[in-house]
């Protein structure tokens, strides 16, 4: 008995050292790139090549509200990045401390920030993509989704084959009426101008965080298939 629980602790260790390296290896280089009175953004890139085939870009906290995919989306960006060596992922973290639980207040402070720091610093990257994480209300939207507000060619072509492969729905905009989004006129459009594609993602509020991470895995897992194709 004594040799089979000496053997289970060996293993035990063993496990938990492979878990401390994963964990120590796949921690991103940070550094914060926007700070004012509104809150912060700090910039985590995650990814070990000289040369990646892909990069994308995920704003996570823009609306200080959504908890969902303010916990889910750092954890997929470090997880990913990790198992995909070709990858090199931007995680755009926005802290809104002005405000954070006013509905209205928060969210325009996020939209703020993600203007001031995240549209400057996307333009000076080459990122491929930018996928900007929200939760959703059961009322607004429907399921897991992705929709591309901006409407530009880039954008749609690459949604279109994203959301089909993984079943996500995809929500678009008809682009000849105007529309009184703030996120539109401050982020969307200010990101696809500096030749970006964008994706608007919405996770369900009420759905729980293991599935959430995994349906987050799988949309950067089919964006980087199709970049990369």
């Amino acid at each position: 008995m004594g040799k089979i629980l000496k053997i289970i602790l060996v293993i035990f260790i063993v496990i938990l050292f492979a878990v401390l390296g994963l964990f120590i290896y796949s921690e991103g280089h940070s550094e914060v790139i926007g700070e004012n009175d509104l809150g912060s953004v700090t910039k985590v890139t995650y990814g070990h090549s000289s040369n990646p085939s892909v990069e994308i870009g995920i704003v996570s906290g823009m609306h200080s509200r959504e908890l969902n995919h303010k916990f889910v989306l750092p954890l997929v960006s470090r997880v990913f990045a990790f198992f995909n060596p070709d990858v090199r992922i931007v995680n755009y973290v926005v802290n809104v401390t002005d405000h954070p639980e006013d509905f209205y207040i928060g969210r325009a402070n996020g939209e703020s920030l993600v203007h001031d720091y995240v549209v400057k610093d996307v333009a000076k990257e080459d990122l491929d993509l930018v996928i900007i994480g929200h939760d959703h209300e059961p009322t607004y939207g429907e399921d897991y989704y992705v929709a591309t507000p901006t409407m530009d060619n880039a954008s749609v072509k690459l949604a279109s084959k994203v959301t089909k492969d993984i079943g996500f729905n995809y929500y678009k905009r008809n682009a000849s009426q105007p529309t009184q989004s703030t996120s539109i006129a401050n982020v969307d459009n200010p990101i696809v101008e500096t030749g970006t594609r964008v994706f608007v993602y919405e996770i369900p509020e009420v759905d729980g965080k293991v599935n959430a991470f995994k349906r987050s895995y799988d949309l950067v897992t089919a964006s980087f298939n199709r970049l990369n194709a």
